[in-house]
């Protein structure tokens, strides 16, 4: 079964930050609720799984995943991916066309286009094509609030490694003031204050679907009331 999900998200630190962190997929893959990264392949590939809960059912997927195409003058990048339940009920193929753009006041906006096809028991679940989308929106959600974390974690990284100039070592330019007096070689730093690895991503948690599909299911039902009568609802 094949379905079209479209979806967009904003996230609150300016596109450059946004695309690194995108692109660079060992950290911004951890960002997405329920998935795991594991070791890369010859291809460029990556292996990966997504542990999803469905009340006191837990599935377990595995598959892979790669970035297939990136355009960093766009900022754009199309990212293929497919998997398969460990128990052989089902599986997914993916093709994600994500654009990165300037949402203006340091925000961006992520628009995504994902191409799906389902398969066995899995592809019962994509029956009711409005619900996937609005599950699909919760999900985007997450990782755009994840990803944000992410980003403002590494500013506060580099603003705390950045080093200083003191004051009183700038000329009225604001540039560096000569010296002709030769300087102690500076002390080498302790051990204790050595540069500090980027932060490390959260450990996975299994995606509880069930609680995205009841916020899904509500807001599938205002939204066919706003349609019915003819006005948006607030989300």
């Amino acid at each position: 079964m094949a379905i079209t999900i479209r979806s967009s998200f904003i996230v609150d630190a300016p596109p450059s930050d946004v695309w690194k962190t995108m692109i660079d997929i060992e950290r911004s893959a951890p960002c997405f609720p329920g998935a795991e990264l594991k070791e890369q392949q010859p291809d460029g590939s990556y292996k990966g799984g997504f542990t999803v809960k469905l009340g006191p059912l837990t599935l377990k997927f595995a598959g892979k995943f790669k970035i297939a195409e990136q355009n960093d003058a766009n900022r754009t990048v199309v990212v293929s991916a497919s998997g398969t339940d460990t128990k052989g009920r089902g599986g997914a193929d993916a093709q994600i066309n994500a654009a990165v753009t300037d949402a203006g006041d340091g925000k961006t906006k992520v628009d995504v286009v994902s191409d799906v096809n389902l398969s066995g028991t899995v592809a019962q679940y994509g029956r009711g094509a409005g619900m996937i989308e609005a599950l699909s929106q919760q999900l985007l959600n997450q990782f755009a609030k994840n990803l944000t974390a992410l980003i403002e974690a590494d500013a506060a990284h580099a603003a705390a490694e950045a080093p200083a100039t003191p004051a009183a070592a700038l000329n009225t330019a604001g540039e560096p003031e000569a010296s002709n007096v030769s300087a102690e070689p500076a002390a080498p730093r302790p051990a204790t204050e050595a540069r500090r690895p980027p932060p490390a991503p959260a450990p996975v948690v299994p995606l509880d679907a069930g609680a995205l599909m009841r916020k899904a299911m509500w807001q599938s039902i205002r939204n066919y009331f706003a349609r019915l009568f003819g006005r948006k609802q607030p989300h």
